[in-house]
């Protein structure tokens, strides 16, 4: 241990030496310096672990003492030697951040050492309280309330030089699907190694945080406007985007980053970060991984998608939801082939809402994960009813978020449900998006061989506007390509959409993959679709989504060959297949 003695008095000096000899401190090494100017240059000339300190030096004298060591070494700890014993005293001592305070001469050698070992001690917790005050201890990046302080203090200059702040609120996209499918400890990781690529996105001197959880923000000063915050983000949109490797796989990870500016936006920085916030929920509600800069309608926007994720808890807990059925036909055999179960919802205060509205904000703040399983539960009542009536059953599909099938528990609970109810699996079709199956091959290769095991169909919903690739439908059990509804609308007025269709339906019967198109609401859509070869479409031209009860006669004319159906009146308009 090295000691710096600050001490003009050679007699004190002495008598301090002398108790640590008596003591046999051989382990503390102690050097002495008569002037603060000494005590100056041998502090920034060598390392020392501890400063004894006199208040009366001939260039300094009293608390200016402190100040000037603890300006040179602020993380070394101060004792502080006194020749009076003033309680008083010693207490504005120790408030102005000295360890301890010893009386000259009336310390004993053994009280000197302990009083010694104890500074040390009592500034090492200091500096380590202060830095869990200020630092994030997983990303040793600093926290909220270090990044707010420093906010604070750069909207004080911004004022002072009439200059110009960007602050930026970052948010890792879908990190909690991270966290429940590898584990706390591979998110852990993620977010060490997010800090440190952000760190390198940065320009020295900007101030970078971690707020809690996967959110972070940057501080950016002295910049000229917001193309220069742009360009920061996009940098960081950049290095955020390139692939992870935690534990021996490669993981790729997007962020949403809001922007905003002072003083254009506002000059409180409380308003601020929240101004951020409101901007990165709506680059996440655009589709993720970009930026935006703030807006004043945001705030309105943001208020609007809280209270609606507030109703929507509502509706669940009242099940306020209800499940209508939109008929699938055969164009060959020009029946009913299956039907496809539809998310509706009437709000007691809203009216209507339609499903592009709530479903985003469902899937967001995860009420769809309850929302999900309740549908698939109403749908398995609703085909017990059917069955114990003597109706005959075709297959029923069931959209499925990603949240929902990305949870490792969601094969099992699948199960659970159908025996539950004593369904049939292959009465159950399951719709999932192709973007889904793209976010992590592997996972969702064991979750839909889990599925099939099972017993259930699984269909890829609005094919072809994603990534469509052959590759995954070879290697993932698939039983149903859907046709997206943007294609069908298009027909006869964008030949691009008539040759994708084309193509979608040569491929999925080379690969022995039924096809459905959806969205047909027109003569001419569904010719093409006939001629085409397509062999089951659903849409208006065939009704609207109807309730439960209402299925009854759709399920009676299957059962009982009607040739005058509902069904067959609509076709019977229509060119035979094949001809």
């Amino acid at each position: 241990m090295k000691l710096l003695l600050v001490e003009d008095d050679l007699s004190d000096a002495d008598f301090f030496a002398a108790s640590l000899r008596r003591q046999r401190a051989t382990d503390i090494d102690v050097s002495h310096a008569a002037t603060m100017a000494d005590a100056v240059t041998m502090l920034q000339a060598d390392n020392f672990d501890i400063v004894l300190l006199d208040l009366h030096l001939p260039d300094a004298t009293g608390l200016d003492c402190v100040d000037k060591i603890q300006t040179i070494a602020p993380n070394l700890p101060i004792v502080v030697l006194s020749g009076q014993d003033d309680e008083d005293f010693a207490v504005s001592i120790l408030n102005k951040g000295a360890q301890d305070y010893l009386v000259k001469w009336e310390g004993r050698g053994r009280t000197i050492v302990r009083s010694i070992r104890y500074a040390i001690e009592r500034k090492r917790s200091e500096l380590r309280l202060n830095y869990l005050a200020q630092y994030d201890p997983l990303t040793a990046i600093p926290n909220r309330q270090y990044f707010h302080d420093q906010l604070e203090r750069a909207a004080a200059r911004a004022r002072r030089d009439a200059s110009r702040i960007a602050l930026l609120f970052l948010d890792l996209d879908q990190f909690k699907v991270i966290n429940d499918t590898l584990g706390h400890a591979a998110g852990d990781r993620l977010l060490t190694e997010m800090a440190t690529r952000l760190n390198k996105a940065i320009r020295a001197g900007d101030v970078l945080a971690r707020l809690g959880g996967d959110e972070f923000a940057v501080l950016l000063e002295g910049i000229g406007g917001a193309r220069d915050a742009e360009a920061i983000a996009r940098s960081i949109l950049d290095i955020i985007a390139r692939p992870f490797q935690i534990e021996a796989r490669q993981i790729v990870v997007t962020t949403s980053i809001g922007i905003t500016l002072y003083p254009n936006d506002n000059s409180d920085p409380t308003t601020l970060l929240k101004n951020a916030d409101i901007a990165m929920y709506k680059a996440k509600e655009t589709g993720r991984n970009n930026f935006k800069f703030f807006t004043e309608s945001m705030h309105t926007d943001l208020i609007e998608y809280h209270q609606l994720e507030i109703d929507i808890k509502a509706a669940l807990d009242n099940e306020a939801f209800r499940i209508v059925y939109q008929p699938k036909v055969n164009l060959e055999s020009r029946q009913l082939q299956g039907i496809e179960a539809l998310l509706r919802w009437t709000c007691a205060e809203r009216g209507e809402i339609s499903p592009e509205q709530f479903i985003p904000v469902a899937e967001e703040s995860g009420h769809i994960i309850p929302l999900g399983y309740w549908t698939l539960q109403s749908v398995c009542r609703a085909i017990r009813d059917w069955h114990n009536s003597g109706l005959p059953i075709v297959p029923v599909s069931v959209n499925i978020s990603p949240r929902q099938f990305q949870q490792a528990d969601f094969p099992k609970r699948v199960g659970e449900i159908l025996h539950r109810y004593g369904i049939d699996p292959g009465w159950i079709e399951l719709e999932l998006t192709e973007g889904l199956l793209m976010e992590d091959t592997d996972a969702a290769r064991q979750c839909l061989h889990r599925l099939k095991n099972i017993g259930v169909r699984i269909s890829i919903d609005d094919f072809g506007t994603g990534h469509s690739c052959l590759n995954y439908l070879r290697r993932f059990p698939i039983d149903v390509l859907k046709i997206d509804k943007s294609f069908v609308s298009d027909i006869g007025i964008s030949e691009d959409s008539s040759i994708i269709i084309e193509a979608i339906i040569s491929l999925a019967r080379s690969l022995k993959i039924d096809t459905v198109a959806e969205g047909v609401e027109t003569q001419q859509q569904l010719e093409f679709l006939i001629e085409n070869g397509c062999p089951v479409a659903q849409g208006y031209l065939f009704g609207h989504p109807l309730p439960r009860d209402d299925m009854r006669p759709l399920l009676e004319e299957l059962g009982d060959g009607s040739e005058d159906s509902v069904i067959q009146r609509i076709l019977a308009t229509a060119p035979a297949a094949g001809a």
